[in-house]
């Protein structure tokens, strides 16, 4: 009989440590997934927010809200008109996003700005600066592409040129009066010629910024044909030569329509300001 009751005692302890393995075991599972799905639904709330900013950089909130809505996720923005200490044109969002089923959230600021940050100065206008492009845009030259526009073209020609508020050139470029009929003085462009001539032939008007950057030591040449023009101004990075027999029209309100339009957007987040909204 007390071999018996050892044994019952050995089996009844067998048993227990078995029952406290296994709950040990559902817990360590049942937490696992919970910290996974936790994990999973950041990542979603993460690249959600990333989506929206996408939007919000070209959209306004109405419609960056539609091209990005999702079933299980709410979404809210509050937008802050600012102004930077040169006058340019920004704008602050603050974006939440949540998670129906587990009432997880995220908030990030963010900033639209312009790309052309700063508009040149009166002794950059008509003339070059070796610092244009810092200037500019806050980029060395060696550092500066088309990629760092959202909406460019990149061509190493004129020809056939499709609609478009930022075109990229690498080499020369000949435009005729039919190259730009797109654009105007309330829909003005940037046009950035690297390591080209830039000729405007006849009755060929254009209406926004010109950059002339040269990366060697070569010199390149902006021509203007006599019933040409050019509403805005040009800059350049070197000394060109200038073959000027049109118009050249200064205008400080072209140049401020071309920095707040749309294509030059950027968006970017606030740094520090990325937090759970829980």
């Amino acid at each position: 009989m007390a071999m018996l009751a050892v044994v019952a005692i050995i089996l009844s302890v067998v048993t227990f440590a078995t029952i406290t393995t296994t709950q040990s075991v559902q817990q360590f599972y049942t937490h696992e997934k919970v910290r996974r799905d936790s994990e999973s639904s950041k990542v979603s709330l993460k690249q959600h927010l990333k989506n929206v900013a996408g939007a919000l950089r070209s959209q306004s909130v109405t419609n960056a809200l539609n091209t990005t809505d999702v079933d299980y996720l709410s979404t809210t923005i509050d937008v802050s008109a600012l102004e930077g200490t040169e006058g340019q044109p920004l704008t602050h969002f603050k974006v939440k996003v949540s998670h129906d089923s587990d009432n997880s959230a995220y908030t990030t600021h963010f900033l639209r700005y312009p790309s052309l940050l700063r508009l040149p100065t009166p002794s950059q206008h008509l003339s070059w600066d070796n610092q244009v492009t810092n200037w500019l845009f806050n980029r060395d030259i060696s550092s500066l592409s088309a990629s760092f526009f959202a909406e460019s073209e990149s061509l190493t020609q004129c020809h056939n040129m499709l609609p478009a508020n930022v075109y990229w050139i690498t080499g020369n470029c000949v435009l005729n009066s039919n190259a730009l009929a797109h654009h105007s003085g309330s829909n003005p462009i940037l046009l950035v010629i690297v390591n080209g001539n830039l000729t405007l032939q006849a009755n060929t008007h254009v209406h926004g910024l010109i950059v002339m950057l040269s990366t060697s030591h070569n010199s390149f040449t902006l021509k203007v044909s006599s019933s040409a023009s050019i509403t805005g101004t040009y800059v350049a990075n070197t000394p060109i030569t200038e073959q000027i027999n049109g118009a050249i029209v200064l205008s400080t309100p072209l140049l401020q329509t071309l920095q707040a339009s749309t294509p030059l957007a950027k968006i970017m987040p606030i740094p520090g300001t990325a937090y759970d909204d829980l």
